[in-house]
Parts: C-alpha cells; sequence; structure tokens
C-alpha cells in the first residue's frame, strides 16, 4: 500500500538523504594540517608568523575531492547565536586569527556543519568530517576589537562536526596565554 502524504514523502526523503550522508562519510581519510601545505612550506611556529611578511597566494597540497575527510582542530565561530555555531574556521592552534597571526591560507578550512554545533567553548578542540574543497576565498571575522579578513585555503560543506576524543596530529597545539607575543 503507497501512502502518498506529502509530510511521509519528505521524511522518507530526508532518512535517505542522511543515510547517504552517513555512508559518504563512514569510509573518511583521517588526515593531518600538514597535508594541506606543500612539503617544502616549513610548519611556521606563532612567534615566527607574527613578525614575517607572507605572500597573498600560497601553494594547496590537497587536491583529493572526491573523498571524505576528518581533520581535528579549534573552532573558531564566524556566525554564532548564543551557544550554536552556523559558520566557523577550524584552525591548527587555539588563538590562531583572534589573538596572534593567522596561519598560512592553506591552514585554515571554512566549515560549514550539517547543522548547528553547540560550542562549550571558544578554541573547543572538534573533528570534521567532510568533503575538503581546495579553493581560495575570504571570510570576515568579529573579533572583540573589530573585524578582522581571512585569506583560506579550503572549505567544507554539509560538515559533520563533534568534539575530539584524541588528538594524534602534531600540528594542533594549545598555546599558553601570550605566548605569540613579542618576547623583546
Amino acid at each position: 500500500m503507497m501512502c502518498d502524504h506529502p509530510l511521509l514523502k519528505t521524511a522518507v526523503f530526508l532518512f535517505g538523504f542522511s543515510c547517504l550522508s552517513s555512508a559518504a562519510f563512514a569510509g573518511a581519510k583521517s588526515i593531518s594540517w600538514r597535508d594541506l601545505r606543500p612539503d617544502d612550506q616549513p610548519d611556521r611556529s606563532v612567534q615566527s608568523l607574527a613578525a614575517m611578511d607572507r605572500p597573498e597566494a600560497e601553494s594547496l597540497a590537497w587536491q583529493e575531492d572526491a573523498q571524505a575527510v576528518e581533520l581535528t582542530g579549534f573552532i573558531l565561530p564566524i556566525d554564532q547565536e548564543g551557544d550554536l555555531v552556523y559558520e566557523f574556521m577550524l584552525v591548527p592552534w587555539a588563538g590562531a586569527c583572534s589573538h596572534s597571526a593567522s596561519p598560512a591560507a592553506n591552514q585554515l578550512v571554512h566549515v560549514y556543519p550539517e547543522e548547528p554545533f553547540r560550542i562549550a567553548r571558544v578554541y573547543e578542540v572538534i573533528t570534521v568530517t567532510a568533503m575538503l574543497q581546495p579553493g581560495f576565498d575570504r571570510a570576515q571575522l568579529f573579533i572583540m576589537d573589530g573585524t578582522r579578513v581571512l585569506d583560506y585555503g579550503y572549505s567544507m560543506r554539509r560538515a559533520r562536526v563533534a568534539r575530539a576524543t584524541k588528538i594524534a596530529d602534531p600540528d594542533v597545539r594549545a598555546l599558553p596565554p601570550g605566548s605569540f607575543l613579542s618576547r623583546r
């Protein structure tokens, strides 16, 4: 017996779509931040980032956009209402972009979660799973003392976001408060 009720059809469609989304993420490849930069680009410390004048465009190492990936980092909200985050930057260290210099564009990932993420605190460590799309763009970040335009090299849409349970990537690091300040 077929049911032509529109709500039932919508529910069946959404369930099927969520199953496809789950299946797409099932074989996600775990990657690290160094996978996003060319081999000849060094991992720069926060202190050296604050002092250097970087070129506007940098190389994007990741070009495999046909497979879902899993990347762990710190959440930096862009669009937030209360504790719900609708859009954010995933960054490799706590304090990046708002309390210290921005990482290179190929070390910033602009994320649109599949559903709003309930944040417990700024710079919470999370794991994001989705297709990683290479491509330079810009996003505006509102911080306490004004706004900042961030150049980023990757984006993830309809991303699954979860609190990180472990950090295996050596590039993901929490920095002590003030470690990004000059020590002259």
